[in-house]
Formats: structure tokens, sequence, C-alpha cells
């Protein structure tokens, strides 16, 4: 099947140049010329070369879930300017190149082979895998694939239609990341469409470990370094895989507001430290010879609701250390809970729901009961059928992200920032929430010395966070549409600045903090304010740390021309305090 070409005039135009956020392409943006939708790997070759013959810009939409507008809004230059600046009243920045997508969606598929001889059709050496995943595949595909031909799994994501394209590229984590590390830990070889030294085509190539000279290095920047930076990701392979998890315990329990704003902000920052505290005393042994202290199975989403949302709810899935669960390994699951309600100073609810958008209902025949017994309250499952059940992504509306590693404990101003910002209601964020999970684990420990495999720095945190809010807009509220997004822009750039208010705003890598996850993007953490006027220099290390001059290294000897460019794409050369025309978004 060749590749299809849909453009304005196409009758699915409108609703193919939208991914999966509402936001993009943005008001006033004039959004992709034309989307190209690929079957196969030889379709998204052909597509992206006839872009490139045809003078158009290039991005890439897996599963379409970009948390900004790099793929689907047209305006982009290659120094990456902020969305609308300096736009003609067509929409068009002056010489600005027609935007095409390319979709690879519907390359999908996998192949196992249990003796390990599978390879890659560009390889030039010798490596063999026993896995192959094509760019186009969804999580929960993935997942049934690898379950149910080799009883294998990734320690990926739990949004089930989320592409593995930009997924595993920017890292990859789940709910088994801390039994099992990052998805990028297991990468082994990866097919990849990179530009030619003229610019004007990409041609197909294999990187793997034994790699050598530029595609040694651009392996590891297709290990963490993000999506639309380099090329186009074809295929993923692995040399193995970690086991599935035979069984898991699900239990989420419920905070109301009303306890929080009777006992106060010092006793709800105590509750965020034991949190901490407990993710931090047992990190190092995430896996240990004796069941009862091995907690690597143990994945916590602690959603600490706006008070117009919902409760604060904590959500936890537990494996033993073996994929089994037995009362001896659960341990760690009862001490957990333990820990957290005495850090409460209440008796939580059990609940089968969370006040999230994203976050399913997942049954449990004692919601609405008061927490007695952690394990008797808890629902045993069979892993692959909760891995199915927790598999959801909510409605497809407009939202904003932010996100941060932690490493430290929570200090005061976080503390202030989190209760001034999430206990005063407001009727518009019914939507609104900061998603703290449990991080660490073997993700810190499984390169531990080898680091530079990968482009993921933040080796080192306890916690990771997501800033999210979401909304929106019925055809009533069309003429209230930009004051409906703006009051939840300006909701969470003030929760997000007042956190990080000691070190201007962003959590700058320090003995607390450690930067922000580049498959969270956040537009804002680019510049130095929010007029969008000048181009923060340190706004790479937020996100690759020390990786930087690697990553840059690799964009001048595989992509020179910037071919591929987005607004936080990784540049020629280290940014500095540039000035730029402003709008604000």
């Amino acid at each position: 099947m060749a590749f299809r070409k849909i453009g304005r005039t196409d009758a699915s135009y409108n609703t193919l140049k939208k991914g999966y956020n509402l936001r993009w392409p943005s008001n006033g943006n004039p959004g992709a010329d034309y989307v190209y939708i690929c079957s196969t790997a030889d379709d998204i070759l052909a597509a992206a070369n006839d872009a490139l013959k045809n003078n158009c810009r290039i991005t890439v939409r897996s599963g379409g879930h970009c948390y900004e507008g790099f793929v689907s809004n047209a305006q982009a230059t290659p120094n990456s300017l902020p969305n609308g600046i300096g736009t003609t009243p067509q929409g068009l920045l002056p010489n600005q190149k027609p935007l095409a997508i390319i979709d690879v969606g519907l390359y999908t598929g996998s192949n196992y082979d249990p003796q390990g001889k599978l390879r890659s059709p560009y390889s030039t050496n010798s490596t063999t895998y026993k896995f192959r995943a094509a760019v186009g595949n969804q999580n929960w595909d993935n997942y049934i694939a690898l379950y149910k031909s080799s009883g294998k799994t990734i320690p990926g994501g739990s949004c089930y239609s989320v592409g593995l394209g930009g997924h595993i590229s920017g890292g990859g984590y789940g709910l088994l990341s801390r039994l099992h590390g990052l998805t990028v830990d297991w990468l082994s070889g990866v097919d990849i469409l990179v530009p030619s030294s003229n610019g004007r085509q990409l041609i197909p190539k294999h990187v793997n470990a034994k790699s050598t000279g530029d595609d040694a290095l651009l392996f590891i920047a297709c290990k963490g370094g993000g999506g639309g930076n380099f090329g186009i990701i074809t295929n993923y392979y692995f040399a193995d895989l970690p086991d599935a998890p035979q069984q898991a315990y699900w239990l989420t329990l419920s905070f109301p507001w009303e306890h929080w704003t009777s006992v106060g902000k010092e006793r709800f920052g105590q509750f965020l430290q034991a949190y901490w505290k407990w993710f931090s005393d047992h990190d190092d042994q995430w896996y240990n010879s004796d069941p009862s202290l091995s907690n690597g199975g143990l994945y916590t989403l602690m959603h600490l609701s706006h008070i117009s949302t919902g409760p604060i709810t904590i959500s936890i899935q537990y494996v033993g250390g073996d994929g089994t669960i037995t009362q001896e390994n659960s341990a760690p699951l009862v001490d957990f809970v333990n820990t957290m309600t005495e850090a409460a100073g209440t008796i939580p609810e059990i609940t089968d729901k969370v006040s999230t958008p994203i976050q399913p209902k997942v049954p449990n025949s004692k919601a609405g009961m008061p927490l007695s017994d952690p394990l008797g309250n808890a629902t045993l499952y069979d892993w692959f059928a909760l891995t199915q059940t927790v598999n959801t992504i909510g409605a497809n509306q407009n939202g904003k992200y932010k996100s941060v590693y932690q490493i430290g404990n929570f200090n005061d101003t976080a503390i202030n920032a989190l209760w001034n910002n999430l206990s005063v209601p407001n009727p518009l964020l019914t939507q609104s929430l900061v998603q703290i999970d449990s991080y660490g684990g073997a993700i810190n420990a499984f390169y531990k010395g080898t680091e530079n495999t990968t482009s993921v720095f933040q080796r080192s945190s306890i916690l990771k966070w997501q800033y999210q809010t979401y909304w929106s807009i019925s055809n009533e509220e069309e003429c209230q549409a930009e004051e409906i997004a703006n009051a939840q822009i300006a909701w969470i750039r003030k929760i997000y600045s007042e956190t990080f208010a000691d070190q201007g705003g962003k959590p700058y890598p320090n003995d607390t903090w450690q930067g922000c996850y580049i498959n969270y993007p956040d537009n804002d953490m680019k510049y130095t304010d929010y007029t969008f006027s000048e181009i923060d220099p340190k706004w790479l290390e937020l996100h690759y740390g020390d990786r930087v001059d690697a990553l840059i290294a690799t964009k001048n000897a595989i992509d020179p021309n910037n071919v591929f460019y987005h607004q936080m794409s990784i540049p020629l050369t280290k940014p500095n305090s540039t000035k730029c025309l402003g709008k604000k978004q």
C-alpha cells in the first residue's frame, strides 16, 4: 500500500491535522499543509522524500500525544522561535516552508524470535535480536503482542494509545519502571531515516550498541533524546525484555479535602514529606534477596487534585520482585500504606476511581469503605488484566502540562506553592492536578556507572511530577474559549513558578530537583519569562543535563542542515540569551 497524501481540501483534513490534544494547531495557526498516512517502512521513506522534494518542513506523528504544538503547528523556524511569532496575516512566517506531517501510526506490527536471530535489513554489523516493534505500535497493542508471543513486557506507560515512536525515544517509563528501569535501558537497536549529506532526502540506517563514530552517538540520542530531532525512527529492537508479572495488587486510597482544610498546611506538608521519605529510605532496596524488603514492584501515583477537581488520592500497583504475590513479599505494600495513613492523620477511604480525567475506574468491592487492611482491601488481579484495566487516557480535549524530577524532600517553598494553589476553590479548575509518581529504584541503579549509554541524565530522582490541567470548549462557550484557556494556563504557570521560586521559577538541577522530562514538553521552559522575548540559555540542561554537548554534537553530525526542527528541538549550537520578538501564548 502506498502512502496517502491528504491536503487542505480533503474531507478528512480537519480531523487528521490534529492529534490527541485539541489545543493544536493553536488558534490562528494554519496547521499542516499536508498529512501523509503511512502503512509500511517504505511508505514512510517515500512520503518523507516526497515532502522534502516539495520543499516542506516535516514533522512526525506516531500516537499523536505531543503536549505542545511541535507536530501540528505550522509556525516554527530553524531557530525554533515560539508559536505565533512574526506571522503574516496569512499565518506563515516570511519564507516559511509548508508543513507536512508524516503520520506513521499505521505502520504497526512486531516480531519475536526466541533464538534471537532477528536482524535489521539495514544493519552493517552482526547484531541480532529477539524482538522488533514497529514505530506505529501503540502501548496496549505492544503489550498484547509481547505478552501473547513471549510472556515478556516493556516497562512503559499506561496510556493505551500513546505511540511507541515518541514514547520510547523520550525514555519510556511506567508502572514497572522501579522494578525494570526505563524502556530505553532495554533498547538494543533502532532503524532510523536520517537526512542525506545535502539534506534533500532521507536514507535508512540501523544503529545499535556496536555502532561506532557518529552512529554510536545517534543510537544514544535515540535512547531518551526525544522525538523529531535527528530523523524518523521506523523500528525498535530488543535483545531481551523482562518477564511480565503474573499477578498484581491494585489499591486506590482517597483523602478528602475536608480533612486537609481542617488539619491545615502543616499536616499536608508532613504527608508529602512522608511520601518522599518512604521511597528515599527504600530506594536501594528496590531489589533485595529478602522478598519482604524488595520493593521495586511498588509503584504509586499520588494525585494532588485541585479542591474544585476532587479529593487527593494515591493509586498503588504492587507486584513482587519475581512477578508473583505472596503475603511475605507484599510487606512493602503494607508498610507503605500504613506509613501514609499515619502521616495523613486520618483513615482514608477505599475508592475505585480517582479525580483525574485520564485515570480509569478500577473495580474494588470495598469502594466507599474506610481502609482496614492494606492487603485485604486491595484487589488482586492477573497483571495482564490489570494493565488492560488501567490502560486509558480520557477524552480528547485541551491540555497543558509541566514536569519535574525530584531528588530531595519537599521544601517549604514547594509545600506552600502546592497548598496555596490547590486548596482555593475555582469553578474553572475542575480537571486540574499535580500527579507525583514514585520513581528511582531500578531506574537509578540499572546502569549505574554507565549512564552515558542513554540520553536520560535523571538517574538520582526519587519522585517525578506531572502538572496537568484540562478543559473542553462547548459550542455555547466558543465566545469564551480564550478566557477559559487563559485561566487554565495562568493557574498551571503560577503553581509551577511558585514551586521553584527559590531558583527563578524552574527546577534547574541541584540537590532537590533534577530538571524536566522531555516527553512532557513545555514550551515555557525555553524562555526566561512568559513574554517569550528571551531564550533561557539553560533550557537544554533542564531536560538533558550533562548530555547536552553530546546531543548537539549528534545533531551536527547527523542533521547539519537542520531538516528536523520544532520549537524545542536539539539545536546546532548551544543557546544563549537570545532576544526575539515575542508574543504571549
